[in-house]
């Protein structure tokens, strides 16, 4: 009954997507998560960001946020720059070691992004994006 469940079949198909992308970067020797990859894009898509705005666009609570930007920060692909007016606001960049790893990646997660879609047409990927925004859109509060 459960398996005939459409959220179910998409929260399954999401988790089948960071297990396989995650196994790739692990058999390359890349040390950061599936869930790590995308905080680094949003930084890089944004230049100078906060952790707000990237659990805003990654739909991810706080804690999840500032513990992924700690790990990124130990691992040094992000920089983190205190506001001078304020100690609790904190920007953060991507460092030149992050700025590496991202085009390093690039053709990696592109690898990923088309296992997944390989037998779908044009038309089909289309299709399921349309559906999916829809999904997206209903459940807007």
């Amino acid at each position: 009954m459960i398996h005939n469940n459409i959220y179910f079949q998409i929260e399954l198909t999401a988790r089948k997507i960071r297990q396989y992308g995650q196994n790739v970067l692990r058999s390359h020797g890349i040390d950061i998560t599936i869930e790590q990859w995308l905080v680094l894009n949003v930084i890089n898509d944004n230049e100078t960001t906060n952790q707000i705005f990237i659990g805003e666009k990654l739909v991810k609570d706080k804690p999840t946020i500032s513990r992924m930007v700690n790990q990124l920060d130990k691992k040094g692909f992000i920089i983190k720059t205190s506001s001078s007016s304020d100690s609790r606001q904190v920007s953060l960049s991507i460092s030149k070691k992050g700025k590496t790893l991202i085009h390093n990646l690039q053709p990696i997660i592109e690898g990923i992004r088309l296992k997944g879609l390989q037998e779908l047409s044009e038309k089909e990927s289309q299709h399921i994006k349309s559906i999916l925004n829809k999904i997206q859109k209903n459940l807007d509060t």
